[in-house]
Order: structure tokens, then C-alpha cells, then sequence
């Protein structure tokens, strides 16, 4: 089983480096070629909330960096640690957050604007947050294999 889970958990991160450059890249220019964004609150000038893109791009960033190294860890040495399964928790739970705020953002962008035309910003704020959600169960299932290869490893 352990040879399972450590394959497991190397398509995970493949997967997951797949997906927040995707994200990252529908982040950067999903607006017609503009920084698309999180967004996070309306208000008069329709500026996005700058507390929310902070949160939003650490995450994206920062988990591209994080799983990149993890990767070459395993590739390299074939060492598990117990961070791993630490870090996969924490970006289950954040994951879900940018997630709820990029969706819950986007999809009432529209009925703010009931009958202009909005283009595809709707379109790729919600898809943005749907591979944030898909994400965060992949950080889910991952959590699974990297506790299993940890625990495996301390018996």
C-alpha cells in the first residue's frame, strides 16, 4: 500500500502544480487580458478588496512554491514528512476560502449589472473558483496519502 500512496501522492502535486498555474494564470489575465481577481466586496467603484487579493495570490503563490519543492523532495531523497500533511490541511481549509469569496463574488457580479453585458469576467471569476474548490479536495486527498506515508514510515 505504501508504494500506492507514495505514487498517489506524486500525481496529486502534479496535479495541483497543473492547477494553481492554470489558476494563476486565469488570475492574471482572465479579464480580457487584465488582472482578473478574487474580488471579495462591492462597492461604489467596483474595485476588488485589496485585503482579499493579498490572501488570494499568497495562496496561489505560495502553494506553487510549496508543492513544487515537495515534489522535487520526494523525487529526489524519497523523504515524508510530517509537514506535508500539515500543509495539505491548512490548504484544504484555505483553498475552500478563496474558493467561497471568488464564487460568491462573481456570481452575484451579474445581478449587480442586470442587463449590461459583462463579457467574460463572470465567466472566468466563476471558473476560477470552481478549480479552487477542485484544488482544495485535491489538497484533501492528498492529506490522505501524505499521513499514510507517514505513518507507514514511523512504524
Amino acid at each position: 500500500m505504501g508504494r500506492r500512496a507514495t505514487i498517489g501522492s506524486i500525481v496529486a502535486k502534479v496535479i495541483k502544480i497543473i492547477l494553481i498555474m492554470i489558476i494563476l494564470i486565469l488570475y492574471r489575465v482572465g479579464h480580457n487580458g487584465k488582472f482578473l481577481g478574487v474580488g471579495g466586496t462591492f462597492n461604489l467603484n467596483e474595485e476588488k478588496s485589496a485585503d482579499v487579493e493579498i490572501l488570494a495570490s499568497g495562496v496561489f503563490v505560495g502553494f506553487l512554491v510549496y508543492n513544487l519543492s515537495v515534489l522535487f523532495t520526494y523525487i529526489l531523497t524519497g523523504e515524508r514528512i510530517i509537514n506535508d500533511c500539515i500543509m495539505n490541511t491548512l490548504g484544504t481549509f484555505l483553498w475552500i476560502a478563496v474558493a467561497g469569496t471568488a464564487l460568491h463574488y462573481w456570481d452575484n457580479y451579474a445581478k449587480q449589472h442586470e442587463y449590461e453585458v459583462t463579457g467574460n469576467e463572470r465567466s472566468s471569476g466563476l471558473a476560477l473558483g470552481s478549480l479552487c474548490v477542485f484544488t482544495a479536495a485535491v489538497h484533501f486527498v492528498d492529506t490522505g496519502f501524505s499521513a499514510k506515508l507517514y505513518y507507514d514510515k514511523s512504524k
